[in-house]
């Protein structure tokens, strides 16, 4: 039979070691450092890619909305990541509805960007090209979500959340939105079995990048609060 937790006890135990961890907490970062960050990602990103591979051929014809929709693309990301902050502080982490709602509204955002990319520049790869184009746009989103992926996860970290699997998934869902905005300005197609597949799934593989490392640091956290007797 398994020993029944006593609440009472547990608190007796947690008084000692709040009385002899009593440093001083630095404040916590406010958003606007995370929103910073991933501005000059963006920023600093876009501009390495544009000397390597160069604008995408159809920026011309894109018009105004080759920058145009990155940027509401790239908005919709930085909101998100500046909601990690709001979900690493205990106590104030949002609801399901109100994640559920942001996480579509994101989605609509993403799905919206490619169509009116493909209505205004309709850009097919090149027969038997599919396949490694479409590995390459995956790829290239992947590397440039990473980054924003592990400071969210850094962040969380800091603010000590209870709830890192939503951190993950917010925090996951930005850096994608934000790594497909940069690289819409390279990719040269927009079809949309292009769009949907390889660019999609990059947002994807970040989203579940982010949950499996919250997943990791939550069995961690837990196992290193077995070891000290929790």
């Amino acid at each position: 039979m398994s020993e029944s937790f006593d609440p009472g006890a547990a608190f007796e135990r947690l008084l000692p070691a709040l009385d002899g961890d009593a440093r001083p907490v630095r404040p916590f970062a406010p958003g606007r450092w995370m929103v910073l960050f991933a501005g000059l990602w963006a920023l600093s990103s876009a501009g390495l890619l544009w000397r390597l591979l160069g604008w995408r051929a159809d920026r011309e014809v894109l018009g105004s909305s080759f920058w145009g929709l990155s940027v509401v693309e790239m908005a919709v990301a930085l909101l998100l990541l500046a909601w990690v902050l709001r979900e690493a502080v205990p106590g104030r982490s949002s609801s399901a509805a109100v994640l559920g709602f942001g996480a579509v509204g994101a989605a609509v955002v993403h799905l919206g960007v490619g169509a009116a990319t493909f209505a205004r520049s309709p850009v097919y790869p090149a027969a038997g090209t599919e396949w490694e184009g479409g590995l390459q746009c995956f790829v290239f989103e992947v590397l440039l979500a990473v980054p924003c992926v592990l400071f969210a996860q850094w962040l969380g970290r800091r603010g000590l959340t209870s709830r890192p699997r939503r951190l993950g998934l917010v925090g996951g869902l930005g850096a994608g939105l934000a790594a497909d905005a940069v690289w819409r300005w390279i990719c040269p197609y927009s079809a949309p079995a292009h769009a949907y597949g390889a660019h999609t799934s990059g947002v994807l593989t970040a989203v579940v990048l982010g949950l499996l490392l919250a997943a990791w640091w939550e069995s961690a956290r837990l196992r290193a609060w077995r070891r000290r007797g929790g």
